[in-house]
């Protein structure tokens, strides 16, 4: 291919092609078996040393500016596909820093409710109807604008249904389980799930499976942590705690099954694309999320009903309401109205990709973060990012400004359509993926750059050390506590431990494609101010008031987030720990180890994979030497090849076909859980198999994924 700069071949491709969990910390979900865990460190300087480059970007960082580009998106209507103007002003503001900058558009399929209403009847005649938008607050401007949007489940089924109604917990299949043990019919009744633990999409389709017609998904006090008005805290706009009203709306999209648009699974979006049935991806049953204030008359209803929170002992199923006892019912009389009516149709999203062109054509960093919010607000979720993101842009154009250019191409990517599932960043992947494939060194994310002050990543083993040592250069705002960097905060809150990805922001595509990927953010712990997610008050003043006063926990996540771009984009040799990587594997196959010691088969042979992982181990350790070496003498070409490597191993990871009845999720070390729907599972195809009880799948896929691990050895090999 004649060498081009990137904007251009960006231009062509594009006009020939025209989702820490809060749902169990919504975007980080930790399992219960041990993670990669990397040790406290003593050495932390302090004040960090920075080099004049780093000086630049860090000072550039203006917390004052944060907030004014935060106003500006939480003050208007943007969700996906309703938000042009302000993906143009995005672009604008990119070129102003000196990117070049264009629009993206991508046909994808949106839902939106022509009708949701929930009424309780209950056994005497009387009614309670929920309210399906928050409470108006004169101290919070956007909670009265006109065109609110309601609270829905995008992708949801729609349906007129009058039934009974049963509560059932978390809607996990084990709390499901413990209900068909009881005797209590399910088929034709209406679910009522407590948000946590798993991804609403998969308490849906639990209660689908089970022959139910209808799903209510609620707000707890008891994920809430110790700050809750039961606890004696002030309720938002008050205090620090959640406002009643507030509702938690989000996709239920069966997103373990796919990313992307549901029409167009496994290719890109376009206007003359092809499109499939969303019924396989979709759920085909009514649901409605629910606040606290509206979720109490109905569990009111059912006490006295059903199994008992202590019969069912299960995690999660009794919540944090005072006086309600979270009995399953059914209620003999009480039912429930469900009519709520969804249209679907193709409209257009717009993505904005900005570029800095490198000196090295065939190496590329992307970074991104989605601007589309499912309110009006969208304070942290998205749009802590998008401000950040911006700041960003600015922070690398005073370094061009100082005729600075990368070794490698800088790509910005603001996704569209993230929330209704992934869609912006899957279609922009899926119709790029043959360059992405062969340049990309590696992809960075940034969604909820802060809901709070306690920062978190995830992401590929290789990446991990690297990210983890620029925290050191960051100092933490001193009004959210005694930590003197970043990293002190951020190990105070993990304890070193860093989470496999699984599938709940833009990463997504990127990695199921072999793309190595971090995704970084900060969130709030159980005494900070509540987050609310993906609620009204997701907003600009509860942001300044409580989430993060001054914007200073933003200006130290841009900080990072430069600092981490900068040496991805231009240290000589990429920063890459390749032990680490063997580290994490390790780590990796030991969790898989206690998932076969737990299940049906025991004694399935997962020896080939530590076979591999050991080879791997060999030519990951054998590749540090030769990159010490090379970057310590200067040598060109050796470096060249090394980074070559570096870049292209984890392509090994993934599986050409895909996963069994997931053809979009490709990565073999790690994806979404199928039944907890955000959160990872390692080795996914293999715990898949042994959750199904089909240990012939599960020999089949040890031998892939060993098979996989060693391709990526293969492409470490080098000589000593």
């Amino acid at each position: 291919m004649p060498r081009l700069t990137i904007s251009v071949l960006l231009l062509g491709a594009l006009a020939y092609a025209c989702q820490r969990d809060w749902d169990a910390l919504h975007r980080r979900p930790h399992q219960h078996r041990a993670r990669n865990t990397h040790a406290k460190r003593a050495e932390v300087e302090y004040p960090p040393s920075l080099s004049e480059t780093e000086s630049i970007l860090v000072n550039s960082f203006d917390n004052k500016s944060i907030s004014d580009w935060s106003y500006y998106y939480t003050h208007g209507d943007h969700l996906g596909s309703h938000n042009k103007t302000m993906a143009e002003w995005t672009a604008d503001k990119w070129r102003d820093a000196g990117f070049d900058a264009h629009l993206a558009e991508y046909p994808i399929w949106v839902t939106y409710p022509e009708h949701s209403s929930l009424t309780l009847i209950r056994p005497d005649g009387s009614t309670h109807e929920a309210n399906l938008v928050e409470d108006v607050l004169e101290e919070d401007d956007t909670s009265s604008y006109p065109n609110v949007i309601p609270a829905f489940h995008a992708m949801s089924g729609s349906g007129n249904v009058t039934a009974e109604y049963v509560y059932v917990g978390r809607g996990t299949q084990a709390d499901f389980q413990v209900l068909k043990d009881a005797g209590i019919e399910l088929e034709g009744k209406i679910a009522m799930a407590n948000y946590g633990a798993i991804y609403r999409g998969t308490k849906v389709k639990n209660a689908q499976d089970n022959g139910m017609a209808g799903c209510i998904i609620f707000t707890d006090p008891l994920d809430d942590g110790e700050v809750t008005v039961e606890n004696g805290y002030a309720a938002y706009p008050d205090g620090p705690a959640r406002n009643p009203s507030s509702i938690q709306r989000g996709s239920v999209r069966f997103s373990s099954l796919y990313s992307g648009d549901p029409t167009t699974v496994g290719w890109a979006s376009a206007p003359d694309s092809a499109r499939g049935d969303v019924a396989p991806y979709n759920p085909s049953i009514p649901s409605i999320p629910l606040s606290m204030k509206d979720a109490l008359p109905l569990l009111a209803a059912l006490q006295g009903h059903g199994v008992t929170a202590k019969e069912a002992n299960r995690s999660g199923w009794e919540g944090a309401f005072a006086n309600i006892t979270y009995d399953s019912g059914p209620a003999p009389g009480a039912v429930v109205n469900m009519n709520h009516i969804m249209n679907g149709w193709v409209a257009p999203v717009w993505d904005v990709i900005g570029v800095i062109n490198g000196t090295s054509p065939d190496e590329v960093v992307v970074v991104g973060n989605h601007r589309d919010a499912w309110v009006i607000g969208g304070a942290a979720d998205p749009n802590s990012g998008s401000a950040i993101m911006i700041e960003l842009a600015y922070a690398f154009g005073k370094l061009l400004d100082n005729g600075w250019k990368p070794r490698r191409t800088i790509v910005l990517g603001s996704w569209d359509a993230e929330e209704f599932g992934l869609q912006g960043s899957t279609e922009w992947v899926e119709s790029h993926l043959p360059w992405l494939t062969s340049v990309t060194v590696a992809y960075v994310n940034i969604d909820v750059g802060t809901s709070g002050p306690r920062p978190d990543f995830s992401g590929s083993g290789e990446i991990q050390a690297f990210v983890i040592e620029q925290m050191k250069k960051v100092l933490f705002p001193e009004a959210w506590g005694d930590f003197p960097t970043l990293y002190d905060m951020w190990y105070n809150t993990t304890e070193g431990e860093v989470a496999p990805l699984g599938s709940g922001s833009d990463y997504a595509s990127f990695y199921q494609n072999g793309i190595g990927c971090i995704d970084i953010g900060a969130s709030n712990g159980p005494t900070d101010p509540v987050y609310h997610y993906h609620s009204n008050y997701d907003s600009y003043h509860w942001m300044s008031t409580f989430g993060d006063p001054g914007f200073k926990v933003h200006a130290a996540m841009g900080q990072w987030l430069s600092l981490i771009v900068y040496h991805m984009a231009d240290d000589v040799l990429i920063p890459w720990d390749l032990p680490n990587a063997a580290t994490v594997l390790q780590a990796y196959v030991a969790e898989l180890n206690d998932t076969v010691v737990e299940s049906d088969f025991p004694d399935l042979d997962i020896s080939p994979i530590v076979d591999a992982i050991d080879e791997f181990t060999k030519q990951a350790e054998n590749i540090a030497k030769v990159a010490e070496q090379a970057h310590a003498f200067g040598d060109q070409i050796l470096l060249a090849v090394v980074n070559a490597k570096y870049r292209d191993f984890p392509r090994g990871y993934a599986s050409v076909g895909g996963m069994p009845g997931r053809e979009t999720f490709r990565n073999v070390i790690s994806a979404p859980g199928i039944d907890n729907g955000y959160g990872a599972d390692v080795f996914p195809a293999v715990t898949d198999s042994i959750n199904k009880g089909d240990q012939e799948a599960a020999e089949e896929w040890v031998g892939k994924s060993s098979k996989a691990i060693l391709r990526a050895a293969e492409v470490l090999e080098v000589g000593a």
